[in-house]
């Protein structure tokens, strides 16, 4: 059991009243003028079959026919799956019960509820299962044997036939109250609502929705009291209202611009005592509706729209709920409200049999089951367990969800997490709201908008992140913290610029290196700016690499070294630190996005590991004393220290290592005037022995940016020198002498090569 009602997590997307505060933001998901209302209906046995080229002709868009037949454009459905209580029987063709025939809580269990639901959705309509209930059945009521019928009996009836379907895929479960007005005192009948509500809750871990009418709303629950109509409003916080305001031509219904309670202000009872005027998920605006798809419009139909478009009624289907109180991976079916085997219906004593076949649910995880109306593409996720602290562990597989709200720590270690979600009119503004710690380490993330909770922190040590929007939200002095422990993949989604920054107001967040330096491969996008981080980085050495531009635009304060390997890093600030260095490779750009003139002070500047002059460096065409093809911009760079190349790095890449014991090979021997990159390592003007000694005092050293130095082999590379040596001495040997006794060399890349012995000397 979850303990969490839809609504609570902004997932129920109705109501600006019970909008969600999430730290200091208040995310509101109500109805909008610019969504387009999506149309459904309602059907039970009532209707009789529906054939499957009849549910096709319901889910068609108006505008497409098939055989001359025109679609009726619904996209959701509630289905009967069962009315009363547990206990005996109902024939609902004699519902005044004229002779006595119904008996006991009168069971009725409706035998076209499985098919109808199966073909329902095959057909692309999302599909969820209604109850009615009967509190007019009492101790007097002819026939039930003294039983008074309960909330808590009826909805184990509801969960015993329609139980299965109660699963993510499908729509809310719905308590369609209206009856036992007059019977039970109001009092009375908001506890049977509640306690209907409250074992459904039990037992699933999800809020039911209530069907109700305006007489019931304002003057049976309406006339409760008042802890009693706040309780049924907080459990029920999804409203499907029923007003037919034109029966007779409901067609003409505006059902895109009306409301239910147009000229009846009273239509929602309490429900609208919370701040929302128009507190209705869903509206059945007529039961006379005729419809292709429903014996070709010779038969009156319950019709219904949504109060937004398809984001919106997807906010109302059933949640993947974690549903134990132990750690464990996203992979274990049985850690699922979806990975849970259903139990099949049976019918109870002298029921109507079931028409058509016994198909059930397949057992899934969040994420998984393929393409259709009830695949784990449209799954909203909730790690939520109020009575334990677990951690969900995400180590391969790929799945695909819409929504994910992490209220227990969540480690993404491995495969793949798709969040698909683009936040619309209707629905939320956010992708995956993160109310505990997250941790990226591998694998890879993908969602357009997410949001970090104050006081919370999501860990990036490792994998790729794919985002548009990652918002820290802040709260007087406990922002949400962007923790970088590793190096990580960023990926901007459909080409857009992604954001990581602040919302709401009080103290700023960071991104914190956490002390190390810090390598960021951004993905080059169609956007001028692929990556762009508005808040103070800070804490480390930041490495850019990946073909993408990464931008900073906060005041940073982080300490270290700046490297830009790949692709471009603008800054927007002068805010590096002033003694730390600047290192610049072939093919990358340092963009400086600050005011004319304004210069950045910095350490030594480095380009492909070698340190630059000392002075003013800038863009080609400033007014710098220095410029650089890889520096763009109106800023500059103020370089405090230039650092002399090393003895021995005689091609001056930053790194003493065997391609520089090449440059002095092929040039050993040299003599007057000879430079530093010939191999004159100690100015002497000659290339000689001297210079090979200081090479190989000084083999390993390094000028390049720390993250990235090669290190070599130096006990190699000395015995190389050895043979390197040697083969100097005999070369000066035969200049003096006119003989040779072998031959050493060492290879372009730095690799000794074995002397062979000459041949053909005198014996």
């Amino acid at each position: 059991m979850v303990l969490v009602r839809i609504n609570s997590l902004a997932v129920s997307a109705a109501r600006a009243a019970l909008a969600v505060l999430v730290g200091a933001v208040v995310l509101t998901s109500g109805s909008t003028a610019t969504a387009q209302r999506v149309l459904g209906l309602d059907v039970s046995a009532w209707q009789g079959e529906i054939t499957t080229t009849e549910w096709a002709t319901l889910k068609r868009p108006t505008n497409q026919q098939v055989g001359g037949v025109f679609g009726d454009g619904r996209d959701f459905v509630f289905i009967r799956s069962s009315r009363g209580g547990t206990t005996g029987y109902y024939d609902q063709t004699n519902a005044d019960n004229d002779p006595p025939t119904n008996t006991l809580s009168q069971r009725y269990d409706d035998p076209y509820y499985i098919q109808n639901i199966t073909r329902a959705t095959a057909a692309g309509l999302f599909a969820g299962s209604y109850h009615f209930s009967r509190p007019d059945v009492i101790e007097s009521t002819v026939n039930s044997g003294g039983i008074r019928n309960t909330g808590t009996d009826e909805a184990n009836h509801f969960m015993q036939m329609a139980g299965p379907w109660m699963r993510p895929g499908y729509l809310l479960p719905v308590h369609d109250l209206e009856a036992g007005d007059g019977i039970r005192t109001d009092n009375e009948m908001a506890q049977f609502a509640l306690d209907f509500s409250d074992r459904i809750y039990e037992v699933m871990g999800i809020r039911p929705a209530v069907y109700i009418n305006g007489n019931y709303a304002q003057n049976v629950i309406g006339g409760a009291s008042a802890s009693l109509r706040a309780d049924v409003v907080q459990t029920y916080p999804t409203l499907w209202i029923a007003r037919w305001p034109n029966q007779s031509n409901p067609a003409a219904i505006p059902v895109q611009t009306a409301q239910p309670n147009d000229s009846l202000s009273w239509l929602y009872g309490p429900w609208d005592d919370y701040g929302d005027p128009q507190p209705w998920s869903f509206w059945q605006y007529a039961s006379t509706m005729k419809l292709n798809g429903n014996n070709n419009k010779a038969s009156n139909t319950d019709v219904n729209v949504a109060n937004g478009g398809i984001e919106f009624v997807k906010d109302h289907l059933v949640p993947a709920l974690w549903m134990n109180d132990s750690s464990g991976d996203w992979s274990t079916l049985a850690n699922w409200n979806s990975g849970q085997t259903p139990v099949a219906p049976v019918p109870g004593p002298g029921q109507v049999p079931r028409v058509g076949p016994l198909t059930l649910p397949t057992p899934r995880r969040p994420g998984e089951g393929g393409s259709g109306v009830t695949s784990g593409q449209h799954d909203t996720v909730i790690l939520d367990r109020p009575s334990a602290s677990i951690t969900v562990t995400l180590s391969s597989g790929a799945y695909n969800i819409r929504k994910l709200y992490a209220k227990e720590t969540l480690n993404i270690a491995g495969g793949s997490l798709t969040i698909n979600y683009v936040p619309s009119a209707d629905s939320t503004p956010m992708s995956a709201q993160f109310s505990a710690p997250v941790t990226l380490s591998g694998g890879s993330l993908s969602v357009h908008t997410l949001q970090v909770d104050p006081n919370q922190v999501l860990t990036l040590s490792g994998g790729t992140l794919a985002l548009n929007n990652l918002w820290l939200v802040r709260q007087g002095a406990t922002p949400a913290k962007l923790h970088i422990e590793g190096d990580v993949n960023f990926a901007p989604l459909a080409d857009a610029e992604a954001k990581i920054v602040s919302v709401s107001t009080g103290t700023s967040p960071v991104v914190d290196l956490r002390g190390g330096a810090r390598t960021l491969n951004v993905a080059d996008g169609a956007a001028d700016v692929d990556l762009l981080i508005g808040l103070t980085v800070t804490n480390g050495s930041l490495v850019k690499s990946g073909a993408g531009t990464l931008a900073l635009t906060g005041p940073n304060t982080y300490a270290g070294d700046t490297i830009v390997e790949q692709g471009r890093l603008r800054l927007n600030t002068t805010t590096l630190f002033n003694s730390a260095d600047v290192y610049l490779a072939t093919g990358s750009t340092l963009d400086l996005n600050f005011a004319s003139g304004s210069a950045d002070v910095i350490g030594s500047l480095f380009i492909d590991g070698v340190s630059q002059q000392a002075g003013t460096w800038g863009a080609v065409g400033s007014s710098a004393q220095f410029t650089s093809p890889l520096i763009t911009g109106a800023g500059l760079l103020e370089v405090t220290t230039y650092i002399p190349p090393l003895a021995g790095d005689f091609n001056r890449d930053g790194l003493v290592d065997g391609a520089d014991l090449v440059v002095w090979q092929d040039n050993a021997g040299l003599a007057a005037g000879a430079t530093f990159e010939q191999g004159d390592a100690n100015a002497d003007g000659t290339v000689d022995g001297a210079d090979l000694l200081l090479w190989q005092q000084n083999i390993g050293a390094s000028q390049a940016r720390p993250a990235t130095a090669a290190v070599p082999e130096p006990a190699g590379l000395a015995l190389a020198a050895l043979a390197v040596a040697a083969a100097f001495i005999v070369r000066r040997s035969s200049v003096a002498g006119g003989s040779a006794g072998g031959s050493g060399s060492l290879n372009r890349s730095g690799t000794a090569t074995r002397g062979r012995r000459a041949t053909g000397l005198a014996g």
